[in-house]
């Protein structure tokens, strides 16, 4: 039987729980926006390994992936710290989420286009975003200056060119 439709289905549901975290985001419900941010984060990590052990990577996957992570890593954990924290930052709460949506796009379009290595270039969304999810945890105790360079230093990290480790084997 062939499971190569097994790792696409694991991003599925990595895109699914980013749409329910900003959906909950939206309602308020912080901590279950932030608990989808890391159920997502499970979902990519397994559609990577099950990609790898089944011999089954294809580009359609690389590039769905891409669009999974842009929502579950940038839009999702952007917008959960935007509305918990910096709602009261006027414009420039607004505009340092969008730079880090973007600067996330960008360092996914990139490693596409990269031929393989053993480590990444620029920091993974996956990781910007996980630890600015983790963030909201401590976020009532940041003064919101703290957040907003927090999210640009992330998003500066993701589009630099500073060699991040690998995990994966």
């Amino acid at each position: 039987m062939k499971w190569n439709w097994l790792p696409s289905l694991c991003t599925l549901a990595n895109l699914g729980a980013g749409v329910l975290s900003l959906y909950f985001t939206i309602h308020e419900q912080y901590m279950t926006a932030f608990t989808l941010v890391v159920v997502a984060a499970l979902w990519d990590v397994l559609d990577g390994l099950l990609a790898r052990l089944l011999h089954c990577s294809s580009d359609f996957g690389k590039q769905l992936d891409s669009l999974a992570d842009v929502v579950s890593f940038g839009v999702a954990p952007a917008f959960l710290i935007l509305l918990y924290r910096l709602g009261d930052t006027h414009w420039i709460g607004p505009f340092v989420a969008v730079l880090f949506v973007i600067c996330g796009a960008v360092r996914l379009a990139r490693f596409n286009l990269m031929a393989f290595s053993k480590g990444f270039v620029g920091m993974p969304i996956t990781a910007a975003g996980v630890i600015l999810s983790l963030v909201f945890l401590w976020s009532e105790h940041l003064k919101p200056e703290l957040l907003l360079v927090l999210m640009v230093v992330l998003s500066f990290l993701m589009v630099s060119r500073i060699p991040f480790p690998s995990f994966k084997k």
